[in-house]
């Protein structure tokens, strides 16, 4: 039953990337504790519905909240909690320089100028020319060491009285590249039908003094200086990048600027620096309004899938989706949403578009507040317990020294 449920965990969610806020201060963890804690004592003792059904209608309540929450953080003024736009990072030359924001605070970011004058490269050996049908090794077992991330890989194979130049790069090539070592190999042809192995670095750059990444040692019977797997026809190459005119160099083509910004350089710039800032516009407030309405529809939609109708939590979880929906109804209409008669939310784009052009935005963000922070609290509740809204029968009441029955008999 357990690896059942971790095979849909795994095929449903497990793809997914790690949002920042998966990793946890010891505070944090301790907060996470005392609300499991404080939901077991005032929780009565049930038993529990464990079959196949259930358990994946709580990994979906249990996911589609912490999405819901980790929205509302993006959402939520650092320092105040207050709702605000989700920020987001421009580049007045995105082919060349792109960018993504990835700052923590809410406060006004500076712009930078980024000017790059070489992008970081790869390793490149190039072997040896050779007609493809000479055979220019002898039979037996070969090796050679290959040399990378201060590791010694060595590598063996066998080659036959049959076997041809071309037959043993394309071997030499398979090794590389089922090695997984950070390496891929592959056979190109000149204009004579010659061919050769090219081995390529995953890597880019130089971090140390060592102008290579990765060097082939001769082992035996000049292998090596016969496929010319030890030619360097390209060596690695530094990201050389201004920041405000002031030179920096990094060993990929990604970097970081104070902790705000994500850079990622695709091409050189010339003598036109390109600029990052943040960017405010109208459009990526919108985008956070109907993101935050995307985030509550996905988990009030786990409640009206028909395979989830069988669960008697299932009904009162949506009837308390519907009561906070309700609650704030004239707010949200006010605000270019519309509480639908489903119990979903819809986005009025154009409503919340023309509210931002008459300066009315800010309201918007300052009433929608409550919204928030009562979504906010319902997706910790479901994340924290979300085996409350199955079908559980109640064994024994919480308390039980203030209640004049203790237990019931289910039979």
């Amino acid at each position: 039953m357990i690896s059942s449920a971790y095979s849909y965990y795994l095929s449903q969610y497990g793809p997914r990337p790690n949002a920042k806020y998966d990793t946890h201060t010891r505070s944090q963890l301790k907060n996470s504790y005392s609300r499991v804690m404080r939901s077991n004592s005032q929780t009565p003792t049930y038993k529990i519905d464990i079959s196949e059904a259930a358990q994946r209608y709580a990994i979906d309540l249990k996911e589609h909240a912490r999405a819901l929450g980790y929205i509302v953080r993006d959402l939520s003024d650092e320092q105040s909690g207050e709702m605000t736009f989700k920020k987001s990072a421009q580049s007045t030359n995105p082919e060349a320089v792109q960018v993504t924001y990835i700052g923590e605070n809410s406060l006004d970011t500076a712009s930078y100028d980024i000017g790059v004058t070489q992008l970081a490269g790869p390793q490149i050996n190039t072997g040896n020319f050779l007609h493809p049908t000479s055979k220019m090794l002898r039979p037996g077992t070969h090796t050679f060491d290959l040399n990378i991330n201060n590791l010694t890989y060595q590598f063996e194979f066998n080659v036959s009285e049959t076997e041809t130049t071309k037959d043993i790069q394309e071997k030499i090539s398979r090794l590389i590249n089922r090695s997984n070592i950070g390496l891929s190999a592959e056979i190109i042809t000149d204009k004579l039908d010659n061919t050769a192995i090219t081995i390529k670095s995953d890597a880019t750059g130089i971090s140390g003094i060592k102008p290579t990444i990765f060097n082939i040692v001769e082992d035996d019977n000049d292998l090596v200086s016969t496929l010319g797997l030890d030619r360097v026809s390209e060596y690695p190459s530094n990201t050389i990048y201004t920041v405000n005119g002031e030179e920096h160099s990094a060993t990929g083509n990604e970097f970081t600027i104070n902790s705000t910004f994500a850079v990622k350089v695709k091409d050189v710039t010339g003598e036109t620096p390109v600029t990052i800032s943040m960017s405010a516009d109208k459009d990526a407030m919108a985008d956070s309004i109907s993101e935050l309405i995307g985030g509550y529809n996905n988990l009030f939609g786990v409640t009206t899938n028909e395979n989830h109708v069988r669960f008697e939590g299932n009904d009162r979880l949506k009837k308390e989706f519907t009561r906070i929906a309700m609650a704030h109804r004239r707010t949200l209409n006010n605000n270019g949403l519309k509480v639908e008669d489903n119990g979903t939310v819809s986005v009025d784009r154009e409503a919340i578009m023309e509210a931002a052009d008459n300066g009315k935005l800010p309201n918007i963000f300052s009433e929608l507040n409550d919204f928030k922070l009562a979504m906010q609290r319902k997706a910790e509740d479901i994340a924290t317990n979300p085996m409350n809204y199955v079908n559980n029968k109640i064994v024994a009441y919480k308390n039980p020294h203030h209640i004049n029955m203790s237990s019931i008999f289910i039979g």
